[in-house]
């Protein structure tokens, strides 16, 4: 990878930085259950509110949640996008998810 180009992944992931959490964030500003449910907001909005047609997912029970995203991981509960995401984390990233988005 040429310095060029690395200067440019840097400026990108910076500025990708300031636009997700409003200013420049260290690693440890940010915990993990936000890095992970920022997947979440990114279709659900911000804090899982609700972004039409994306219903809310704030304020779920926790329990609630991680059946839900294993049902969707299992394909037992039908959707077209949520298997896909679903199937890529933990039991423990889904419960931090849930945790996460369940104080908001």
């Amino acid at each position: 990878m040429t310095l060029k180009r690395v200067a440019h992944t840097g400026l990108a992931a910076g500025l990708l930085g300031i636009l997700l959490f409003g200013g420049v964030a260290s690693a440890a500003d940010v915990s993990r259950s936000a890095l992970l449910a920022a997947q979440c907001e990114a279709c659900h909005g911000m804090g899982g509110k609700g972004a039409a047609p994306m219903p809310a997912i704030s304020g779920m029970e926790i329990a609630d949640m991680v059946d839900i995203m294993k049902a969707f991981a299992s394909k037992e509960e039908v959707s077209t996008m949520m298997y896909r995401h679903a199937q890529g984390y933990t039991d423990e990233e889904l419960k931090m998810m849930a945790e996460y988005l369940k104080g908001k």
